[in-house]
């Protein structure tokens, strides 16, 4: 089983993609794409993106199946914030009303998500995500004019943490990464392979005047003994530097001097091979693509592509890979059960071939899996695994996601109703709403409406009354799920 993974990073100066090729036994870089922009003026510049990237569309197959697109840092706002749940499933319905307080946008104005650290970590400490509705509308729009559907869309920052570890440079220290551009420098520090910052800096070097470059040093140096200064810390230890400026003449020497620690260019050649090959005037622009690549098999299941946002092309992939690996399931289990028979009836050689032939099968369907134990429960948990996501992205009816019962809502209201809905709450028995609105007799109608809806067997009232704000009354309701 072959597929094909392309990382897609639009920046203001040029448009790069990175391939990457994976078997069940390993990955390898196969291509590349860099295209330098030239062009300044906004509409042109649209244009010219345009241009490129429908040269770059035979490359990508015929609409660039399995594309994942890097979002610009500076477009993308960042808060550390604590969520409430162990889980990611159930913070992912509550990220938006956490980080509400400390967006500069109304809430429904923003798509958020938010960085998992691992179950070996603090999984309640996020980095939270958000980006502007307008903004992700503009690049979204950009792609499907030249027919391209991104699969996921990531933070330019995530895509260079990623390359960070499959670089090995994460493991057992504190350390950073800069990705020099020449509009903007984008900076991650890490702390035992966990990310733990992300900065945007709107100052870049310049080949020709090193004023930029110092004041870029300033700031980095200031953004470090601010980080340094928190509690339980550890000291960044190594400064790694990447992108279109980190080939400028003695700019390690530059920031060494400036921040008084160790900097060293990233070298791409080292852990991929196919970038020995690779013009040296390109390996560093192409970092941010080659990580947002890596994305494929990374863990962490950030994705702004949600809400209105959702891509059909991905929902439909969930939908045919769950019919796959049920398909898969039953194989085995049927596989699992000869396995048994044969064990009472025939020699213990028999046997160990079939093992081998259910787990070569298990490896084609799942080639992510690292560690196998027991093939059929495996497969099982992946399958529950894959429907939970399909629901999610509201891929499949009746299945009772978020976005569904706030459309039923919707339904119900009657334009002439002043309602608010404050809270919603869901677990897979019940469904509490909370609001506000200016009468009880509206929380009545709207218990009659709920009544009637055929996915609830059950409406209670649990909470009605008046606020201390004048006609404004409170007002909980529980729905029991329909069998």
């Amino acid at each position: 089983m072959i597929s094909k993974t392309w990382g897609l990073d639009i920046g203001s100066t040029g448009i790069k993609a990175v391939e990457i090729t994976r078997t069940w036994r390993r990955q390898q870089v196969t291509g590349y794409v860099y295209f330098p922009l030239v062009r300044k003026e906004k509409e042109e510049l649209r244009r010219e993106k345009i241009e490129r990237l429908r040269e770059i569309l035979p490359r990508l197959g015929k609409s660039g199946e399995n594309l994942i697109l890097s979002f610009p840092s500076h477009r993308t706002m960042v808060h550390r914030a604590r969520l409430p749940f162990p889980d990611r499933k159930r913070n992912e319905r509550v990220v938006k009303f956490e980080v509400e307080p400390l967006l500069p946008f109304p809430i429904d104005q923003v798509v958020v998500d938010f960085y998992n650290p691992g179950k070996n970590q603090n999984e309640k400490e996020s980095l939270v995500f958000a980006l502007q509705k307008e903004n992700l509308g503009e690049q979204i729009s950009l792609m499907k004019e030249v027919g391209l559907d991104p699969e996921r869309l990531v933070p330019e920052s995530l895509a260079l943490f990623w390359l960070a570890e499959r670089l090995e440079i994460t493991s057992g220290q504190s350390g950073s990464l800069l990705d020099l551009g020449r509009e903007k420098t984008t900076m991650i520090v890490w702390q035992k392979d966990t990310l733990a910052l992300v900065r945007s800096i709107p100052v870049a070097g310049d080949s020709a005047a090193r004023g930029p470059l110092t004041r870029l040093v300033e700031e980095v140096k200031r953004t470090i003994l601010s980080y340094e200064s928190g509690p339980e810390v550890r000291p960044v230890e190594n400064i790694f530097i990447t992108g279109g400026l980190a080939l400028l003449s003695g700019v390690e020497k530059i920031f060494g001097e400036g921040l008084g620690k160790p900097v060293m260019t990233l070298e791409l050649g080292k852990k991929f091979s196919f970038f020995r090959d690779v013009p040296k005037e390109s390996g560093p622009a192409l970092a941010v693509a080659l990580g947002t690549a890596l994305g494929g098999i990374a863990p962490d299941r950030t994705n702004f592509r949600k809400e209105e946002f959702s891509s059909p092309q991905r929902a439909q992939k969930v939908r045919t890979r769950v019919k796959l690996l049920a398909t898969y399931a039953v194989i085995l289990a049927v596989l699992g059960l000869g396995s048994f028979g044969l064990n009472l009836y025939f020699q213990e050689r028999r046997y160990q071939d079939l093992k081998g032939e259910i787990r070569k099968e298990f490896s084609q369907a799942v080639p992510d899996v690292k560690k196998v134990f027991n093939e059929i429960q495996q497969m099982k948990a992946r399958v529950r695994e894959e429907k939970d996501r399909l629901d999610s992205l509201g891929g499949s009816s009746g299945t009772g996601s978020p976005l569904e019962i706030i459309r039923d809502l919707s339904l119900v209201m009657d334009p002439a109703w002043k309602v608010r809905f404050t809270e919603l709450a869901i677990d897979p028995e019940t469904i509490e709403v909370s609001g506000e609105t200016n009468s009880f007799d509206a929380v009545n109608q709207l218990k009659a409406k709920l009544d009637g809806s055929p996915l609830y067997r059950e409406v209670q009232l649990k909470t009605a009354r008046a606020s201390g704000l004048e006609n404004v009354i409170e007002f909980k309701l529980q729905m029991k799920r329909g069998t």
